[in-house]
């Protein structure tokens, strides 16, 4: 499995789109975290204050992180896309690496960007929590689950440009169809039935880091329902963790169809 996960990073390591990508991610993560705890914004039920303090920044950081899955899910569709484009698959498969060698290969490479992301996120996490906390430490480990469900999301929204690419093989036409995919299940789910239109792929994904400021209204909601006050439907949600269990079933379901698409076409 190392020697796979090898391969893939000798492959990628001289590509320049691959290093660009991932350099917007890095730069702009802390540099826009830091620019949105500058906003005062009167009436909003968030201290924005606090965004950088424990426990608060955990979810406050991979919320902001989690549009930026977007581009590294990008990165895994032109990669995989190229494997298609340059031949280099259908090489593979004639010196010997099986489909399933191809498939796995990509999950690890995968699981390795989740996982070089979510180390990043607890070193920007801690850095901005340890400086703007008085008492951080007491604080540090409390909510710091939300990283490793940021990790889960990350490799969903690959899962997910992986399924896509290994469809449709067609760099530029993957691209759009991952970037729209969020419009298209949107579309979709005017005609699906509640709750069920909650369970689509790109919404559970998507819901797996949820909007700090919902969270905040959430909180105040649940605190009137507590008084007998109804919540209103909008304020309704999959519990976050149903929503990890459910998403982890979509990642395997991407995994393994992606390797029966690719074991019904030829290697061309």
């Amino acid at each position: 499995m190392l020697e796979l996960l090898k391969i893939e990073y000798k492959k990628i390591i001289p590509y320049t789109t691959f290093w660009v990508i991932f350099g917007l991610v890095f730069t702009l993560t802390p540099i826009v975290f830091y620019g949105i705890g500058q906003f005062k914004i009167q009436g909003l039920p968030v201290d924005m204050a606090s965004t950088y303090r424990f426990p608060d920044v955990w979810n406050n950081l991979t919320y902001l992180a989690s549009w930026f899955n977007l581009l590294i899910g990008m990165c895994v569709v032109i990669l995989v896309c190229n494997e298609f484009s340059f031949k280099t698959f259908r090489q593979n498969v004639i010196d010997g690496q099986s489909k399933a060698d191809f498939i796995l290969s990509k999950i690890l490479l995968m699981t390795s960007f989740a996982l070089f992301s979510t180390l990043y996120l607890l070193v920007v996490g801690a850095l901005f929590g340890f400086i703007s906390s008085k008492s951080g430490d007491g604080l540090f480990f409390k909510d710091i689950s939300y990283l490793a469900i940021y990790g889960i999301q990350a490799l969903g929204y690959m899962s997910i440009g992986l399924l896509i690419a290994v469809l449709i093989r067609s760099t530029a036409l993957s691209i759009i169809i991952f970037l729209f995919s969020i419009l298209i299940e949107s579309i979709l789910q005017f005609f699906v039935p509640a709750p069920f239109d909650k369970y689509f792929p790109m919404e559970i994904i998507a819901n797996l880091t949820p909007n700090p400021i919902v969270s905040s209204m959430m909180n105040q909601v649940n605190q009137g329902a507590i008084q007998g006050v109804q919540p209103p439907a909008i304020f309704e949600q999959i519990p976050l963790s149903a929503t990890v269990g459910v998403a982890i079933i979509y990642i395997l379901v991407f995994w393994s169809v992606s390797y029966f698409i690719l074991t019904k076409k030829d290697i061309r």
